[in-house]
């Protein structure tokens, strides 16, 4: 009957924005519910192709960079439960590039309250990513980061 493949497309929450040709307005930090999110349905094309920009970007580097820079990364869903849990009064998660003190790349999340300040309290939580792509032995069936 129908010669084209269905491909399922996934759900995206997304930034409302009123006009496409606009930057989105940074988030509202001390006023969440003014952050309206949509549902829309978007090919994973569109994912991988984020991703491949991003891979272009840093194979524009100097120096290769493709195979240090973290490209994705992998986080327990028990541990940002915890995250949650620990910050009930955060309404943002706030994920952190950075670089250990042994040169590891790699990402982490923290709660953001709802002044938009980064929670410090003792009883805090935040959650180092598990493992990051690359290497992409960690991810190696990936989709969205494998040619």
């Amino acid at each position: 009957m129908f010669n084209k493949i269905y491909k399922p497309m996934p759900k995206l929450l997304t930034r409302e924005v009123e006009d496409s040709l606009k930057q989105p307005e940074p988030c509202n930090l001390s006023a969440p519910a003014e952050n309206v999110m949509v549902e829309q349905q978007v090919p994973i094309e569109e994912f991988k192709e984020r991703c491949d920009r991003y891979l272009k970007l840093l194979s524009s580097l100097q120096l290769p960079q493709q195979n240090t820079m973290v490209r994705a990364a992998n986080f327990t869903t028990e541990s940002v439960l915890q995250m949650i849990q620990s910050s009930p009064g955060s309404s943002f998660i706030r994920v952190y590039y950075g670089i250990d003190a042994n040169g590891e790349h790699g990402l982490f999340m923290a709660p953001i309250s709802e002044a938009g300040s980064l929670d410090t309290n003792e009883e805090t939580v935040y959650v180092d990513d598990c493992c990051a792509c690359p290497p992409l032995g960690n991810c190696q069936d990936d989709p969205l980061l494998n040619p």
